[in-house]
């Protein structure tokens, strides 16, 4: 009696329990904007939890340095009774590290083998950094002008949609996906001026996001 009665109800809780599962991955990531010569590219990690159709999802992407523009400095000379300035050339250095956390949902196949594509909306924590690469300068005679700082950081709020495509197999599944993000809010750090935050030329309030990858089942419930 005990056990037929242990069996119903393993069934039942079977019928109730949401099919579900966990994976991580990895993959190549390229950002870019409209008027941004070069898309900027890096890696991505993932991890997204999955019922059924829909999923909460975590990535992380970051990009490599990238030359943004050429910059002349009016450096200034240490000992203000010295009347040559120099004209100091350089380049602004840029780059990406974003965590997205958002939600998708799939259309195709359940939690199987094979095709599927999915969109996605999500919030975006972005923090670029910059850095002056400048020329060689004698240090003991000029300096930089006051209120410049050749390194910093914006940090930024961004909301946004993905739309991807995955192909699942025995051994994992492979991953496409394209994105938009528009940037609600950003700020420089202290030491940056509002003056230099505008001069830059690859920040944007639109950017777009392409990822490829893998990702692996590491639990399921089904």
């Amino acid at each position: 009696m005990l056990s037929r009665v242990v069996f119903i109800f393993l069934v039942v809780l079977n019928v109730f329990v949401v099919k579900s599962q966990l994976t991580i991955g990895g993959g190549l990531s390229s950002i870019g904007a409209i008027d941004v010569k070069n898309p900027y590219l890096g890696f991505n990690l993932l991890g997204e939890y999955r019922e059924d159709d829909m999923a909460y999802f975590a990535r992380f992407y970051s990009t490599l340095p990238q030359f943004d523009s050429d910059k002349i400095i009016q450096m200034d000379a240490i000992n203000s009774n010295e009347e040559i300035n120099l004209d100091l050339n350089g380049r602004v250095n840029y780059n990406y590290n974003v965590l997205e956390l958002g939600k998708r949902n799939f259309y195709g196949k359940d939690l199987e083998f094979g095709f599927a594509g999915y969109m996605s909306s999500h919030f975006s924590l972005i923090m670029n950094t910059l850095s002056f690469k400048s020329d060689a300068f004698d240090q003991s005679r000029y300096k930089f002008p006051d209120g410049y700082v050749d390194k910093a950081k914006i940090y930024a709020l961004a909301g946004g949609v993905n739309l991807g495509a995955q192909y699942a197999l025995f051994y994992g599944t492979y991953f496409l996906d394209f994105g938009l993000n528009y940037v609600l809010m950003a700020r420089p750090n202290q030491s940056f001026s509002q003056e230099q935050f505008q001069n830059f030329n690859s920040y944007r309030q639109f950017f777009f996001v392409a990822n490829f990858g893998f990702k692996k089942t590491i639990f399921n419930s089904y």
